[in-house]
């Protein structure tokens, strides 16, 4: 799922992104992977990742501290 059914229920996000992560997103996006736009390819991804993330508990997930 990249998008939200309901399209009322999305949000804007603005992102900077590296030059090469942001042709590869071109690319993808001109060989009809994953979305006609580079920013539809980048939702996508990010949806996409964001509910595995979401799936695997990472939130509940304790982060030691940095060693100094």
């Amino acid at each position: 799922m990249a998008r939200p059914e309901n399209r009322s229920d999305a949000r804007s996000l603005s992102l900077t992104l590296p030059t090469e992560t942001f042709n590869y997103l071109v690319l993808l996006a001109m060989l009809g992977k994953l979305g006609p736009t580079e920013n539809e390819v980048a939702t996508h991804i990010l949806v996409r990742e964001a509910y595995a993330t979401l799936e695997r508990g990472f939130h509940e997930e304790k982060i030691p501290p940095a060693e100094t």
